[in-house]
């Protein structure tokens, strides 16, 4: 897109584009990873016997 009446055509348009981009990036940064989902609890603690009491509460003991 090329505006030969206007000399800095080009100069905007180049902007415009790296703003986009840089907005895409940011939106994109500021997801929320996706949560791990566990079906059991023996499941859950294969992984990590610590990981039940950031789920089941301070006091879970496995």
């Amino acid at each position: 897109m090329i505006n030969a009446t206007n000399p800095f055509a080009n100069y905007t348009l180049a902007i415009a584009a790296q703003y986009d981009e840089t907005r895409a990036g940011i939106e994109e940064a500021e997801k929320a990873p996706k949560r791990k989902v566990y079906r059991s609890l023996d499941s859950m603690l294969e992984e990590c016997v610590l990981l039940g009491a950031t789920r089941f509460g301070t006091n879970f003991i496995a």
